[in-house]
């Protein structure tokens, strides 16, 4: 699918498709980040998040938010990135 795309092509793709997984909630978590830190993901991370999209919706929101365990596959640095932006989020609304 990203076979002999340049990382930006991939960045951009990855921006527009984590703003429309599908449900609302994974779009907020996961789109808005990736909107904010997409330019500066490293290549490995960005592989990270393309996969991760390959995932269901509900199950990307309860791993980020802890809900339920993260399966090994998609235990990578993108998703600790991801459960600390959320977590920072968090903290920010309850000032």
């Amino acid at each position: 699918m990203t076979e002999g795309l340049d990382i930006e092509t991939r960045r951009r793709r990855l921006r527009y498709r984590s703003a429309r997984t599908g449900t609302k909630e994974t779009d907020l978590l996961v789109g808005d980040i990736i909107a904010r830190l997409g330019p500066q993901l490293p290549p490995d991370e960005v592989a990270q998040a393309e996969r991760l999209l390959t995932a269901n919706d509900v199950d990307i929101t309860n791993w980020i938010s802890g809900r339920t365990p993260v399966p090994a596959e998609h235990d990578t640095p993108f998703m600790a990135r991801l459960r600390r932006e959320a977590m920072s989020r968090r903290r920010d609304r309850r000032r």
